[in-house]
């Protein structure tokens, strides 16, 4: 008789040591096998073309191109591969953005080593969450908690939308500051002044904003 078919798997981050781990932990798990890895979301839509795998854990932060980039480019390829994203940001926001993008759920690092594979093992039962995103493996609630209509972006300065942008690909308060060259205390004080114009309270509100109106920001340039 033969043996059921595994259940493939890419990985995608750019840390090596961080890739080796969940591979561990994946293949410790009976009908689970790592196909691929790659450091970086261009290399791994190529991998994900030439392989077809179940599916692929994208890291919200890559070189080139993104966890959210790679789930962009995932939804033009047309495959059947279903992509899961882990982040060391556990920020509500950043799920409702993966779920958007058609992820089957978001991941916190410090989650991955006990509910990475529950996370292959119950994607059908909805948009998974581990416990440091604010779930326990459950549906996304995907009515937002707060307004998303009238923001008015035009009221913040260019600088501010560079702040907000950087702000929608997970990046934290001093990664900001290192990619604009500019210290961690003038980010804050940004962030602050943002949200001021914005009448927004609370640093997730801020985060959640940026997220949901990444592609208006975009085209303001």
């Amino acid at each position: 008789m033969q043996a059921p078919r595994a259940t493939t798997i890419l990985l995608a981050d750019d840390h090596p040591i961080f890739r080796a781990g969940l591979r561990q932990i994946i293949e410790q798990q009976p009908g689970f096998k790592v196909v691929a890895e790659a450091g970086d979301g261009h290399a791994a839509l190529s991998q994900i073309e030439m392989l077809d795998p179940d599916f692929a854990v994208f890291d919200l932060s890559m070189p080139g191109l993104d966890g959210f980039g790679a789930l962009e480019g995932l939804g033009a390829l047309r495959c059947r591969t279903r992509a899961l994203i882990v982040s060391m940001h556990a920020e509500s926001g950043y799920a409702k953005r993966a779920h958007d993008l058609g992820a089957i759920g978001f991941i916190a690092k410090e989650d991955a080593p006990t509910e990475i594979v529950r996370a292959f093992k119950e994607w059908q039962n909805g948009f998974f969450m581990s416990q440091s995103v604010g779930g326990h493996g459950t549906t996304l609630r995907t009515t937002p908690s707060t307004n998303m209509s009238g923001i008015d972006l035009s009221v913040v300065t260019p600088a501010e939308r560079k702040i907000l942008v950087l702000l929608s690909l997970g990046k934290t308060s001093k990664q900001i500051a290192r990619d604009l060259g500019i210290s961690h205390r003038t980010v804050q004080a940004h962030r602050r002044n943002i949200a001021e114009k914005l009448g927004v309270n609370g640093p997730n509100r801020l985060l959640e904003i940026a997220v949901s109106h990444r592609a208006q920001l975009l085209d303001l340039g």
